[in-house]
């Protein structure tokens, strides 16, 4: 199945290609640098780059992308890079969040093999209002980008939680909803452009298409090897094995990480930002992005207490999860 961004809940974790050359510059060692993106669901890595948009003669060639384009290299999901693949898998090739630029997280490889996937990677800084690092993005600064630069027709733009990634889901393409895949779309209503939950790398179910357009649902894909408690081919985690992963390593302050049903993701319901989410007297809180937008909205909580005014503004404002 391809790897899902679900490594933070959907609330902070959408996106669609980023900047290459801000990444080459954060990871320092990649002379040609791969494709960085993310998205909660498959199939976004494609918008707008693929010449050819669902008008070959050949739709839903197994690549893992579902648009019919034959882009994937043909070793992509042995585990195993070879020819142009920079990750396969679970191989990334010794790279991380942290050799990517980011401070904590877990990276991932593209479903095509063509890159890494940071969505699920974040930043110390994140949540201070300014791009720093390898951020795409901070709070309202999106680092001059808009629907428009990102392949849409209009709409609102946002950055992520993590700012690794933008979130594309108040985006709007015109097309959209004629049914048809035109020029931007992978997907459209109930035309899926010749995809299905095996193109995507799942044995059963039913794949949908994202209300704008712009990717796969895969919520309805199954996995034959889901649920036998081992991570298999491209899976995220099985039950209770996490692949190491926890709230804490997923940005959260404490809780209860969870794998979702089809084993494409976590589930994060029972997480949350620990003592960000209540006053004491000390200063700041465990979870960086949090701490830097509420301080930047009130410095007395980085710099006397951690009131429950600060509580209040990381709740309301700072998408804290208490």
């Amino acid at each position: 199945m391809s790897i899902s961004a679900d490594l933070f809940p959907a609330s902070r974790l959408r996106l669609l290609p980023l900047c290459l050359a801000l990444v080459a510059c954060a990871s320092g060692g990649v002379d040609e640098p791969p494709l960085f993106t993310g998205s909660p669901v498959t199939g976004a890595e494609d918008e707008g780059g693929d010449e050819d948009p669902g008008g070959d003669e050949d739709p839903g060639d197994g690549d893992g992308d579902g648009d019919g384009d034959g882009d994937g290299d043909p070793g992509c999901g042995d585990g195993v890079i070879s020819g142009s693949e920079f990750c396969d898998g679970d191989e990334l090739s010794g790279e991380t969040c942290v050799t990517m630029g980011f401070d904590v997280g877990q990276l991932s490889c593209l479903p095509d093999c063509s890159g890494f996937d940071v969505s699920g990677c974040a930043s110390d800084s994140c949540g201070n209002g300014f791009v720093e690092g390898a951020e795409v993005c901070d709070g309202t600064d999106l680092d001059g980008a808009n629907c428009n630069s990102e392949g849409f027709d209009g709409g609102l733009l946002a950055c992520t939680e993590s700012c690794s990634s933008y979130d594309t889901s108040g985006c709007e393409l015109d097309s959209c909803g004629n049914g048809s895949v035109d020029d931007g779309e992978i997907c459209d209503g109930v035309n899926l452009n010749g995809a299905n939950c095996a193109s995507q790398g799942f044995s059963a179910g039913v794949l949908a298409c994202l209300p704008n357009c712009d990717g796969y649902d895969v919520g309805g894909c199954e996995s034959d090897t889901c649920g036998n408690g081992l991570i298999d081919g491209d899976e995220t985690c099985d039950g209770t094995n996490l692949n190491g992963q926890s709230c804490g390593s997923s940005g959260f302050g404490r809780g209860t990480l969870q794998c979702n049903n089809n084993c494409s993701g976590y589930d994060f319901s029972e997480c949350n930002d620990g003592n960000c989410c209540a006053p004491k007297a000390t200063s700041g809180c465990q979870v960086s992005f949090v701490q830097n937008c509420v301080c930047a909205e009130d410095m007395f909580c980085c710099m006397t207490a951690w009131d429950q005014t600060c509580v209040d503004i990381a709740i309301a404002q700072c998408f804290g999860q208490c």
